[in-house]
């Protein structure tokens, strides 16, 4: 009974007390934070207007731990610690201990340390260690701790100060500093990474010191900084690593990121004959940890072990992993890395088509991602479920089973070391993808977004050399060096192939764009692009086939079919459709008779009869801005062509190519075609019906894969068809005419000179068509190659001096006065003036470079098979020197000169946006030095 009056006497006692306490910490003001609103990732604001960063989040635990209020006042660095001075603010959360910083403020005992570095231009070559930076500005924040360090360590050192962070960045962006200081992390927010982490490589950066971060108080208050302190000794030491995991990426005292990986499935991972571990996926995780400066760490195990490691702790990450409905990990996707192509593969056996394996077994793995989808495609056929591809293999050489579908380049590279290679085929048609993961623990949201950010700074172009060492197949590859890729999950796919079978409309006679052809198929450069959205989507598409452009369009506005392509965007039809990004150039012209002047406005167009294709958009645009033309309205345009030949009308527009389709495919050798410089710019877009606007955004990713070379090729593939139509057409007309001489002698000499003049309007066709190639690879002004055939002769010089080990070199050339030139003598003087210029550059080179005009008074030199920078440089002073003689225009006397910016391959790139913005940059510093003069990545 005693014990019990005890119990109860201490409970009231708690119960009364309670009140008391929270009521004193109630009557405590909160304390007063001083913060820097611009040091990520330390102490910002970030765009939101919350307070966020390493060191708030410290404070946040130390105000939950010791139920103490707190209020943070962000302002910029220097005012910052002016408010602690002048007693604004009773503490400020953390800075870095100097000498000067000890005569204003009392210290105590650091809350975190953090490394800081110099980071280096890419450009900069030769700086390999700190006393190689003296002949350059340092960038700096003001008041910042590196300034006292470096001064420390480099007596002679210059500096560019920045009021705050994001002043310095956009100073780096814009070229303005080569070398800048900051801390571990300062560069991870991914918008900064990504614009800058191609010139700045972690790996470049030179070490300077580790800082330790400090709260700080106003001199003379060092009592009140060690009662605060105590506060920090009740924060568990793994609740700090997790903040600054989350920041950092790294825990207190860890020197790498540990990589759980499994081997002994080459030739993405396994352990080399060195004991190193090698393979797609691990040399995909080294290019990440060139890219966030992190060291990593790979231990080694089966599937099951590396998930088990990554779950206890003892790894951060596994390699790369096929998550799926059927295989889950409980971890977190933190990133889809990769996606592995899987094949059906047949023993001494080639199927041809689906057909043939009905009734046939194929083994698979049981918890196969495709599983559904394979036995959807195989409808017919029977599965037997093997855990690997050693089981499959040995199944099917006894006959055991017919088949097996399995990873393509593992299975490859298995079969190559069995030396069995021979004995299998792969059936192409069949085709799945496997998508790996980077998975961690679901607690760390923050690593999460280190492991994303390190893999979306990586470009396809290193992606793809990565890939093209260890993938054999180029099929099963899927990076590509030259474009982005589109890379979709599971989830994606399931959703697109949800939407079921997607209907897409077409013309039948409107080639070469789009038409039925004589196996009654869909053809045309739009069946082209569709094959190459079902190919990359697993899009289902059925063609709906359409005689005329209005009912088409009827049919996609009012959703009887989802889309169609070579549809242009209007504010009228954006109520029903959505649209995608412009996929291809689709320039209008008009057709008149032979003996009619030439067109090229529509201005000129008054009074006459147009005929124009029903349910083109520019139909309403004609009849708004230019009322006085008679509209004809046509059903195709074939008919718009007729009726030009017949007279019914006077002009015919519609687009270019298929005006040029037309014409040569036709019998219409007294029309003839110029192009309208009103409609020059036009693209087409594919037209989507709002019922399927969730495609859109997969779509435009698709579209914008679509490379230069690749439209080359489609426009190769369907243009050049209509011209062989039109050859064969004239072949037959001379077969019919020998028939005729042979039958009828009489009519020998009509008969050849019918033919001599088809075969003229064939030439003439041929010679119109090879020239607006020629305008479309060459500057209309000075008829040297525009940007788009500059581009594809670097790409050409890259491919030979990679093969060759050799060098090339690329000059950016900038005129120096050139506007004033158009200024004072007028535009058609600044013309001829280019011109001018133009000869006399491609004078001074040799027949092997390319002289090239980038647009304006932008000029690009390509040297190929250069030895040294000595000998471009030799190459500069000659141009320099031809430009310097006087060029006599409207007996004008003018000379010139330029500012020059070399870049070599491959010191300074070894790609086309590389070579051409080193080149840019290099100019810029010729030209803020006054002109006249070349700079280059070894001139400080």
């Amino acid at each position: 009974m005693k014990y019990n009056a005890y119990v109860l006497l201490i409970v009231l006692s708690l119960f009364y007390t309670h009140p008391v306490i929270s009521a004193q910490n109630d009557n405590i003001k909160p304390l007063l934070i001083s913060m820097s609103d611009d040091s990520y990732p330390f102490q910002y604001v970030d765009e939101n207007g919350v307070k966020s960063g390493l060191l708030v989040d410290y404070w946040l635990l130390w105000a939950k731990k010791n139920q103490r209020q707190i209020d943070f006042r962000p302002t910029n660095w220097q005012q910052s610690l002016k408010d602690v001075e002048i007693g604004l603010t009773d503490i400020h959360m953390g800075m870095a201990d100097t000498l000067s910083r000890r005569n204003t403020f009392d210290f105590y005992q650091p809350i975190s340390k953090v490394q800081s570095y110099l980071y280096i231009n890419k450009t900069l070559v030769n700086i390999k260690e700190l006393s190689q930076v003296s002949p350059y500005r340092v960038g700096v924040v003001k008041g910042a701790a590196h300034i006292e360090l470096l001064q420390q360590k480099l007596p002679n050192v210059s500096f560019a100060y920045y009021d705050n962070r994001k002043q310095l960045i956009d100073a780096v962006k814009a070229n303005e500093i080569l070398v800048f200081a900051g801390l571990e992390g300062y560069l991870r927010k991914s918008e900064v990474s990504q614009q800058i982490l191609m010139s700045f490589p972690f790996k470049r950066r030179i070490t300077l010191d580790e800082l330790s971060f400090y709260p700080v108080v106003k001199k003379g208050n060092a009592s009140e900084l060690h009662s605060i302190m105590q506060g920090f000794e009740q924060i568990e030491q793994a609740e700090l690593n997790g903040v600054k995991r989350k920041w950092l990426g790294l825990q207190r005292g860890q020197n790498e990121v540990i990589i759980a990986m499994q081997a002994g499935v080459e030739p993405y991972a396994d352990i080399g004959p060195n004991g190193l571990p090698h393979g797609l996926l691990v040399d995909i995780w080294k290019l990440w940890s060139d890219k966030t400066g992190l060291p990593i760490k790979f231990i080694a195990g089966d599937m099951k072990q590396t998930i088990d490691n990554v779950k206890r702790g003892t790894a951060d990450v596994q390699l790369g992993y096929p998550e799926s409905e059927s295989m889950k990990s409980g971890l977190n996707r933190a990133h889809l890395i990769y996606q592995v192509s899987s094949r059906l593969f047949t023993f001494k056996k080639q199927y041809k088509t689906l057909t043939e394996m009905k009734g046939k077994v194929f083994a698979v793995a049981p918890t196969s991602p495709y599983l559904s989808d394979l036995i959807e495609a195989l409808p017919d056929s029977d599965f037997r479920y093997l855990s690997s591809v050693e089981k499959m293999i040995e199944a099917t050489e006894a006959g055991e089973i017919d088949g097996f579908v399995a990873a393509s380049a593992w299975t490859q590279h298995y079969l190559l070391l069995k030396q069995q290679w021979e004995d299998f085929y792969q059936f192409p048609t069949l085709h799945f993808k496997t998508d790996l993961y980077a998975l961690n623990r679901g607690n760390d949201p923050g690593f999460s977004e280190r492991i994303a950010a390190g893999f979306n700074s990586m470009t396809s172009v290193e992606l793809a050399a990565i890939e093209a060492k260890w993938i054999l197949n180029p099929q099963d590859r899927i990076y590509s060096p030259t474009k982005e890729l589109l890379l979709l999950n599971a989830q994606q796919r399931a959703m697109i192939r949800g939407l079921g079978k997607i209907k897409v409309g077409y013309v039948n006679n409107w080639a070469p764009m789009e038409y039925k052809n004589a196996e009654g198929h869909y053809a045309g450069i739009n069946s082209e692009v569709f094959s190459i959205l079902s190919r990359e989507l697993g899009l289902k598409l059925e063609y709906v086939e359409f005689s005329d452009w209005q009912a088409l369009l009827d049919a996609l506005l009012k959703g009887d079919i989802d889309m169609s392509g070579s549809i242009a965007a209007t504010a009228e039809r954006e109520t029903d459709l959505v649209f995608s990004l412009p996929y291809w150039p689709s320039p209008w012209g008009v057709v008149t008779s032979l003996d009619s002047v030439n067109i090229f406005s529509l201005s000129e167009l008054n009074g006459l009869r147009l005929a124009v294709v029903e349910g083109y958009h520019i139909v309403a645009d004609l009849m708004r801005e230019y009322p006085s033309l008679k509209l004809v309205l046509v059903p195709n345009s074939h008919a718009g062509l007729n009726s030009v030949e017949e007279g019914k009308a006077d002009v015919f527009i519609d687009k270019v190519i298929n005006l040029s389709s037309g014409l040569k495919k036709g019998h219409f050798s007294n029309l003839k075609m110029s192009m309208l410089v009103d409609f020059a710019e036009q693209r087409s877009h594919i037209g989507i019906n709002k019922s399927k606007q969730s495609l859109l955004p997969y779509i435009n990713g698709v579209i914008s894969t679509i490379d230069r070379e690749q439209q080359q090729e489609i426009h190769h593939k369907w243009v050049s068809q209509t011209i062989e139509f039109g050859r064969e057409d004239f072949e037959n007309r001379l077969r019919v005419s020998i028939l005729v001489f042979c039958a009828l002698a009489v009519f020998v000499v009509m008969a050849l000179l019918a033919n001599r003049r088809l075969r003229r309007e064939v030439t003439l066709r041929i010679e119109a068509e090879n020239k607006m190639a020629l305008f479309a690879k060459h500057d209309s002004l000075t008829k040297l190659p525009n940007r788009s055939m500059i581009e594809e002769r670097i790409e050409q010089a890259i491919l030979i001096h990679s093969r060759e080990m050799s060098q090339f070199a690329v000059i950016f050339i900038d005129l120096d006065g050139f506007k004033a030139i158009n200024d004072a003598h007028g535009h058609h003087v600044g013309d001829d003036y280019l011109v001018a210029v133009s000869a006399a550059l491609a004078a001074s080179v040799r027949r092997s470079d390319t002289v090239g005009r980038l647009g304006g008074d932008e000029f690009i030199v390509i040297l190929n098979q250069v030895e040294s920078m000595a000998a471009v440089d030799i190459v500069v002073e000659l141009l320099q020197q031809c430009l310097a003689k006087l060029f006599v225009i409207d007996d004008l006397s003018l000379s010139a000169s330029a500012s020059m910016g070399i870049a070599l391959y491959p010191a300074d790139g070894d790609s086309v946006d590389t070579l051409l913005k080193t080149a840019d940059t290099h100019m810029y510093r010729a030209k803020n030095a006054g002109g006249k003069s070349s700079r280059n990545s070894q001139q400080q």
